[in-house]
């Protein structure tokens, strides 16, 4: 597992305040995503996951910091920890007054959700599932990206989850793509997390210049201003823009 990652914060900026924890899962099944380092943040032992994520999941505040909402994220689908970790999360969220989750997956579990939207809801709690699109540019997302979403379509994405992940930066991407990855996200989907890409080792290239110009683009501001849109950007040091995991 990975050891320096920031595994608690908590983002009081956003239009829905909420805590975010990072856990470790028994790895990514899919694990073919070329921008994604997070897959090797894993562990085979279930003991060691939870032992993890038991500490950081004992960081959450709950209703003390006037929020009652719950992101969790981790390196493979949420499906993919260890079920006792699932249960800490349900009880850290029962004893802290928490009454939203937020369940981050990829479509190729889609038929989970409903169980766990059971396993929650037995104790009022509610679920919002979240995938990653990373783009709606199919050649990109599945010819560069290796995304696993052949064919599927906003409309059949939209019938299991509420949100999604966009993701943004990359060398083979286009201003104008994210200026339709942003149409068509708000068009079928709650809620949209812009991640601005940070770049891996044998991964894509990062644009440095494609990234400027949308941080002095008209529709940055839009965006900064849209409450249904998150912004993160974990390379922005200095916090100029003043996003996302870069709060402190």
């Amino acid at each position: 597992m990975i050891h320096d990652l920031v595994r608690y914060q908590f983002d009081n900026k956003s239009s829905l305040p909420r805590e975010n924890v990072l856990l470790v899962s028994l790895g990514c099944s899919w694990g073919k995503c070329a921008f994604c380092d997070y897959q090797d943040d894993k562990s085979s032992s279930v003991l060691a996951c939870d032992t993890v994520n038991k500490k950081v999941l004992s960081q959450v505040r709950g209703t003390e910091t006037g929020a009652s909402c719950l992101d969790v994220t981790c390196s493979a689908s949420y499906t993919e920890l260890p079920f006792t970790t699932m249960n800490y999360i349900r009880e850290t969220c029962i004893a802290k007054g928490i009454g939203t989750v937020i369940l981050e997956g990829h479509y190729i579990y889609r038929d989970s959700n409903r169980y766990f939207t059971d396993f929650f809801g037995s104790h009022d709690i509610n679920v919002i599932f979240r995938c990653g699109v990373e783009t709606f540019d199919e050649n990109i997302r599945e010819g560069l990206l290796r995304k696993g979403l052949p064919g599927v379509t906003p409309t059949e994405l939209a019938k299991y989850f509420d949100w999604i992940n966009i993701m943004y930066g990359m060398d083979c991407q286009s201003f104008e793509q994210l200026q339709k990855d942003i149409e068509i996200g708000l068009e079928h989907f709650k809620r949209i997390n812009l991640s601005i890409y940070t770049s891996i080792p044998n991964g894509p290239g990062r644009d440095d210049e494609a990234i400027s110009t949308f941080y002095n683009s008209d529709l940055y501001r839009e965006l900064k201003k849209n409450p249904r849109i998150d912004i993160f950007d974990e390379w922005d040091e200095n916090n100029d823009h003043n996003v996302g995991h870069d709060i402190p």
